[in-house]
């Protein structure tokens, strides 16, 4: 098993976001059994369907499962969708700046697929299957 820590800082001085200071430092220890390696996807559509690319499969790990994601492009604007393909609709779930990155804690029980506001976006993307 390999152990990943995930940290997040987030810092403002007084005034800029708010009236306070903001000094918040968060990290955790993810144990996972599984991983999927990482991966960069070409997102060669920019729409929900079955063309649309397939980042995690529902079941893969009985989760939890921490999904990573960094869209490379760096355009403000070059937004990389990640949306739930189990659920009617397609819901997105989130919108990826370019040169944006998350870490997402998931259940596992949803497959999931990006695409991009333009053509050729490239995705990078990881799983950390905290179970098999």
């Amino acid at each position: 098993m390999a152990t990943v820590t995930a940290g997040l800082t987030l810092s403002s001085a007084a005034a800029d976001l708010t009236t306070q200071v903001i000094s918040l430092t968060v990290s955790e220890e993810i144990t996972a059994a599984n991983t999927s390696g990482f991966a960069k996807t070409k997102l060669t559509t920019t729409a929900a369907g079955s063309t649309a690319s397939v980042i995690y499969t529902a079941g893969d790990y009985t989760g939890p499962v921490y999904l990573y994601l960094l869209n490379t492009n760096g355009g403000a604007s070059d937004y990389i969708y990640v949306y739930d393909d189990t659920s009617a609709g397609d819901p997105i779930i989130l919108k990826l700046g370019g040169g944006n990155f998350a870490l997402l804690p998931l259940n596992g029980d949803k497959t999931l697929r990006a695409y991009g506001s333009g053509a050729d976006f490239v995705l990078e993307h990881m799983v950390f299957g905290t179970q098999a």
